[in-house]
C-alpha cells in the first residue's frame, strides 16, 4: 500500500507539472522579459491614450510597490514611461494580465531605490492587469465629472449629519452662514482680508490664521505671522473655491464653506496633510475689504 501511495503521489505530481501551461518569458529587444498570463482583447494604446492598470512590483516574496485595486493607476505609455517599458505596454490590450521582468539595478535606477553590489543579480517582476485604454482627455473629463458627483454627495451628507442649512452655489460650494455681517459683499478686484481655519471632513485641522487655535491643535509655526489672509478677490491668488465662495460672505460675517475637491486641491498627491480629492471645510470671517 505504501508503494502504491508513492506511485499515486508521483503520478499526480507529473500530471500537475504536465498541465502547467504558464507561458514562458520572451526576451524583448530592450532586454526586458515579457509574458502574457491572460489574453484580453485586441485594443492597443494609440497616441493620446492612457491605460488604467493595477500593478505590483515584487522582488521574491517582497512587494516593492502596489498600486491598489480600487482606482489603480493611469499611465500614458507614450509620454510617462521609459522606452523599454513603453514598448512592452504597447503590446498589451484591455483585459491582458502580463508580467515584465527587469534586473534590480535598472529598477533601482528607475525608482531611486538603494542599490548594493550584491543586488546585481536580483530580478524584479512587474505584475500588471490592463483594465482600460481610452483617450486621455476623455478619461480626465469623466473622472472629473464622477468626482464632482461624489463630492456633492459627501457635502450633502455632511450637512445632514451636522444639522446645517446651507446655500449652495452653482459651482457646488455649500455656504453655511454662522454670523451675519454688515450686508456689504466683496466683489472681484477687492483686496479682501479673511481669517480662516481649514479642516478635513473628519475635523482634522490643516491650517489656520488663528494663533491660539494653531497652538491648541499642535500645528503652530513660530516662523509665520498669524493674521487674516489678504488677497485680491478673483485674481487667482487663492484656490478657486475661495474666489467663488468668499463673495457670498458679507463684511464682518462668518461662514462655513464646504468646498468640493475640484475647487480646492483636486487629485494632487504631494505627500502633504490634504489627501487627494478632499472636500475641505473652511470656517472664515471676512474681516475687511
Amino acid at each position: 500500500m505504501k508503494n502504491y501511495n508513492k506511485v499515486l503521489v508521483a503520478g499526480l505530481l507529473l500530471a500537475t507539472l504536465g498541465c502547467n501551461n504558464t507561458p514562458k518569458f520572451v526576451e524583448l529587444e530592450s532586454g526586458l522579459k515579457f509574458r502574457k498570463l491572460e489574453e484580453g482583447d485586441a485594443t492597443r494604446a494609440q497616441q493620446g491614450d492612457v491605460m488604467n492598470m493595477v500593478m505590483t512590483h515584487t522582488l521574491g516574496d517582497s512587494v516593492l510597490y502596489d498600486s491598489g485595486s480600487d482606482m489603480g493607476i493611469y499611465l500614458n505609455p507614450m509620454n510617462s514611461m521609459p522606452d523599454n517599458l513603453k514598448d512592452a505596454l504597447l503590446m498589451c490590450g484591455i483585459g491582458d494580465s502580463v508580467q515584465i521582468q527587469m534586473g534590480y539595478p535598472e529598477y533601482a535606477t528607475l525608482t531611486g531605490r538603494p542599490l548594493n553590489p550584491e543586488d546585481s543579480a536580483l530580478v524584479v517582476n512587474w505584475n500588471i492587469r490592463i483594465r482600460e485604454i481610452d483617450n486621455e482627455q476623455a478619461v480626465v473629463e469623466r473622472l472629473k465629472s464622477e468626482q464632482i458627483e461624489k463630492d456633492q454627495t459627501i457635502i450633502n451628507e455632511y450637512l445632514v449629519n451636522n444639522n446645517l442649512e446651507a446655500q449652495t452655489t452653482e459651482d457646488g460650494i455649500a455656504v453655511v452662514t454662522l454670523e451675519a455681517g454688515n450686508g456689504e459683499f466683496p466683489e472681484n478686484g477687492d483686496m479682501v482680508k479673511v481669517a480662516y481655519a481649514v479642516r478635513l471632513l473628519d475635523g482634522t485641522l490643516i491650517d489656520t490664521s488663528y494663533e491660539e487655535l494653531a497652538q491648541e491643535n499642535g500645528i503652530y509655526n513660530p516662523q509665520r505671522t498669524y493674521e487674516p489672509y489678504a488677497f485680491t478677490l478673483g485674481n487667482r491668488e487663492v484656490i478657486q473655491g475661495w474666489d467663488l465662495g468668499v463673495p457670498k460672505v458679507d463684511k464682518g460675517g462668518k461662514a462655513k464653506l464646504l468646498i468640493p475637491s475640484h475647487l480646492a486641491y483636486g487629485a494632487r498627491n504631494n505627500g502633504g496633510p490634504i489627501p487627494p480629492n478632499s472636500v475641505l471645510v473652511f470656517d472664515i470671517e471676512v474681516v475687511d475689504f
